[in-house]
């Protein structure tokens, strides 16, 4: 079963952007991120590099490079659960 079940698409550049606006909008709603004034810019996807001054994607710099829209979603979403877990302890 994919993470798009049941309409069973491939991920779009569209969704994953979205997908990060939505992880960062549950940060600030936690409290846990203040936006660092980048609030217009979670990710923005440009052919096999994502954007980003809220996410660091394990290389810690604004421009990662990905192999696939799965493996850039899981990224997103191991680094949240991180975030939040982190302010937790």
């Amino acid at each position: 079963m994919s993470w798009n079940y049941p309409t069973e698409r491939k991920l779009t550049k569209n969704d994953i952007e979205s997908y990060a606006q939505a992880c960062f909008e549950i940060l600030l709603g936690l409290e846990l991120y203040d936006g660092g004034g980048k609030m217009y810019d979670p990710l923005t996807i440009v052919g096999k590099t994502a954007h980003s001054y809220v996410f660091d994607l394990k290389d810690g710099g604004r421009h990662h490079r990905f192999e696939s829209l799965e493996e850039l979603k899981n990224d997103i979403l191991e680094e949240t659960i991180n975030i939040i877990k982190e302010t937790k302890k």
